[in-house]
């Protein structure tokens, strides 16, 4: 009848809403990040060369302030412009990351329906880790790493999610079963990648835990493509399947009843969540909490409605994976680097704590 509201529009007003306000904030942090890094840049130069990049060098004309100079080059604007373009890639990548182990986390914590479940948490990182570490140490197709890394990341993490998810099956998808389980595959896959290390005198020890930790100072734009291919494939994949996640939220039998194949959709949601987090650990190593801390804040904004958590989570999961770099490469000043995982954790762990508590008032585990 007129005047009535139309079904479903204010769900969709709200999503709106909420995905404008994450996404203009990540555009000012995004603009704000890029005058960070190995050169510091003012703002008001940031905000030109960004928008020179932006236009296609269409505007403004003069990108590069004739008072800035880059020690130890011959043509500052030029190396200027190269160092942004450096930083651009970092920045991107760690939007990327953030955003593909954010909207796993959330695609995880659905199919479990456990609100601990995360890509670290049940050693899927730590498995994608592991194969990755395995062609770096080996040497595997050394001249088509960006290939083979995330092919031997998507076989350790396949091979992890499978298991978790095979003995969270046998035992109905105990809350306590599941996380002690990801806990001991992640401590289990730790040990082996201190194995491999330590037989690995040639390598750089200090690189290799460097990467182990997180970061995204090697970033390439050959990286970025695939990661962000991985990523929209795969993250569009899964956010377009929020109503058989919020199905699965009702309990099995009575999905079932609804038409939702419970074990298929499952096996489908997890392997491609497997598949975005293996990508993301190929190029930016082990990073903890993410996946945890991104859906959790996203419900609590927005509410538990899967269709729009998952692509939420995702824009979430990108802005708090770049604040994090940015402070990462900030926090100890002198052009000392700290691992982004640090930074995570040092957010993550306590937010783990509470969730726990919280769901075990609640009649969790």
């Amino acid at each position: 009848m007129p005047g009535e509201p139309i079904p479903g529009l204010p769900a969709r007003w709200s999503t709106l809403r909420t995905g404008a306000f994450l996404g203009g904030l990540l555009l000012l942090t995004l603009i704000f990040s890029m005058g960070l890094g190995s050169v510091r840049l003012p703002l008001a130069d940031d905000i030109s060369i960004f928008l020179y990049r932006v236009t296609l060098g269409a505007f403004p004309a003069n990108a590069c302030p004739a008072p800035f100079t880059v020690a130890g080059f011959t043509d500052p604007c030029s190396s200027l412009l190269t160092l942004w373009d450096a930083r651009a890639a970092e920045v991107f990548l760690a939007i990327l990351v953030g955003g593909a182990l954010s909207i796993a986390g959330g695609t995880m914590q659905g199919v479990f329906r456990n609100p601990l479940a995360d890509p670290y948490l049940l050693g899927i990182s730590s498995g994608g880790g592991l194969g990755a570490m395995l062609v770096v140490v080996g040497r595997v197709g050394e001249a088509q790493s960006d290939l083979y890394l995330p092919l031997f990341a998507f076989l350790g993490a396949m091979a992890t999610a499978l298991l978790v998810l095979a003995i969270s099956s046998r035992r109905q998808g105990s809350r306590e079963i599941l996380l002690l389980t990801g806990v001991a595959l992640a401590a289990l896959f730790g040990s082996v990648l201190t194995l491999v290390l330590e037989l690995s005198p040639a390598y750089d020890l200090e690189a290799l835990t460097f990467w182990l930790l997180g970061s995204f100072g090697a970033a390439t734009w050959t990286q970025v493509g695939i990661c962000a291919a991985a990523f929209l494939s795969g993250g569009a994949l899964l956010a377009i399947q929020g109503r058989d996640l919020n199905l699965l939220q009702i309990g099995d039998e009575t999905a079932r009843g609804l038409g939702c194949d419970v074990d298929r959709v499952r096996r489908r949601l997890l392997l491609l969540a497997a598949f975005v987090t293996a990508v993301a650990v190929a190029f930016s190593g082990i990073i903890a909490f993410v996946g945890l801390v991104a859906p959790h804040v996203v419900r609590r904004l927005h509410g538990p409605d899967y269709r729009s958590l998952l692509p939420l989570t995702a824009l979430f999961g990108g802005l708090f994976m770049l604040v994090s770099d940015d402070i990462a490469d900030s926090v100890l000043g002198g052009g000392a680097l700290l691992s982004v995982g640090v930074v995570t954790a040092f957010v993550g762990a306590p937010f783990f704590l509470w969730v726990l508590h919280r769901s075990q008032r609640e009649g969790g585990p």
